[in-house]
């Protein structure tokens, strides 16, 4: 639950923040002060500050901010071209120094460069006239199909391989790992219980997809990012990512595996992030019925 304290010109000048009842426990506050162009946001939690942010102005626009945190400080100075930000100098305790600068045309933004260390990295491109997500989100699709079994061709495995699980950590990366494990070794696993069976960071036989870091999928992961940071809660980008991983699962489920790698008669390929959190509707999505009734034969469900 959030409080929040007003002043006279109806700018919020304290917010408390409590635990998730009507009279929990006050956990967090921040306190602002406003005096001409400086603006002051200072963060307590009950015991001790945590940090404090400075914002200088200057004809309505921020040109600096300034934050002290209990790991060190940090400064970032804004310049403008036009009346919209060209260029961000960032400065950190914890880092080295880095600028961003962004490139706007009659449009709006276009590009964001970041430069730190000698090296300049891209980090926001708007994407051309006709781009269309659906589309290369289908090509991408199509590579890693194409890819996958080529490099779990040469996985180092102890027998027949039973699964291979499309190792992900954030869906709107899509970016996989093949980790592969024989019938042994998740029967090992399934006595710790049914879900170890299922977790890629378990499974010994390991292999890197060489799919190339094209301007077309940064570009993909790009929007997929950005959906998610427009709605948190609904995380369209990752679900994207998500169901187009489990479209290369289900498809690589048709592919002639015996022609590729010894396997058992009940292999099976699926997506699945590390922590295992979308396990199960993932499985609903990658597997058939009847794979799906063969592994709860098996105790794997």
């Amino acid at each position: 639950m959030l409080r929040i304290g007003f002043d006279a010109d109806g700018r919020p000048v304290v917010i408390e923040e409590y635990s998730g009842f009507l009279h929990g426990r006050l956990h967090y506050e921040t306190f602002l002060r406003y005096d001409g162009d400086l603006a002051e946001a200072a963060h307590y939690d009950p015991d001790r500050p945590i940090y404090l942010h400075e914002y200088h102005f200057e004809g309505g626009l921020m040109r600096s901010a300034e934050m002290v945190a209990r790991g060190g400080s940090g400064r970032e100075t804004y310049t403008y071209a036009d009346g919209r930000i060209s260029r961000v100098a960032i400065e950190d305790d914890r880092r080295s120094r880095s600028v961003l600068t962004a490139e706007h045309d009659d449009a709006g933004l276009f590009r964001l460069v970041e430069t730190a260390g000698g090296r300049s990295e891209v980090r926001y491109e708007r994407p051309p006239t006709g781009f269309d997500l659906g589309a290369a989100c289908r090509d991408i699709e199509d590579t890693l199909v194409r890819l996958i079994p080529a490099a779990a061709a040469g996985l180092a495995a102890d027998g027949p391989v039973d699964c291979i699980a499309l190792s992900y950590h954030l869906p709107a990366e899509l970016s996989v790992e093949i980790c592969a494990a024989t019938a042994e070794e998740r029967a090992a696993l399934r006595s710790i219980d049914a879900p170890a069976a299922w977790a890629p960071a378990d499974f010994t036989a390991v292999a890197e997809v060489a799919a190339d870091d094209t301007a077309a999928l940064r570009l993909v992961r790009q929007e997929l990012t950005l959906l998610d940071t427009r709605d948190h809660d609904v995380a369209a980008g990752s679900e994207a990512g998500r169901r187009l991983l489990c479209a290369v699962a289900a498809r690589l489920n048709d592919h002639d595996w015996p022609g590729t790698l010894p396997v058992t008669d009940d292999f099976l390929v699926y997506a699945v992030d590390l922590e295992l959190a979308d396990l199960h509707r993932n499985l609903t999505d990658c597997l058939t019925p009847d794979q799906l009734a063969r592994a709860r034969e098996r105790g794997l469900l």
